[in-house]
């Protein structure tokens, strides 16, 4: 099963990044594949977005530019709808055990 439009499009983006960097910093593909303990062909695979590169290999490189922000997202936990759902149980459960007093 091949990747979703989006998918490609996210690996894409993230390749370009790596690339701009790469560039901004004034680097070869090759001296910065030495830093980063890969090929100077597998950065080349990774600056066009191909998906098929080890995530670590994503990461180390991302780290050597400076751009581990493009990970934060990635990292960042989603509430748990079902630990949400059963706060709201748990406040109207409170508020129906609360005595109103009328005057």
């Amino acid at each position: 099963m091949g990747l979703k439009q989006n998918e490609k499009d996210f690996f894409r983006e993230l390749g370009l990044r790596l690339r701009k960097a790469r560039i901004e910093r004034r680097e070869t593909q090759e001296g910065l594949g030495v830093r980063a303990g890969v090929s100077r062909q597998l950065l080349a695979r990774m600056e066009r977005g191909e998906a098929s590169v080890a995530l670590g290999k994503w990461i180390r490189v991302s780290s050597i530019l400076g751009l581990m922000d493009t990970w934060s997202q990635a990292l960042i936990m989603p509430v748990d709808p079902f630990v949400e759902y059963d706060e709201k149980q748990r406040q109207l459960n409170k508020l129906r055990k609360t005595r109103v007093r009328k005057k």
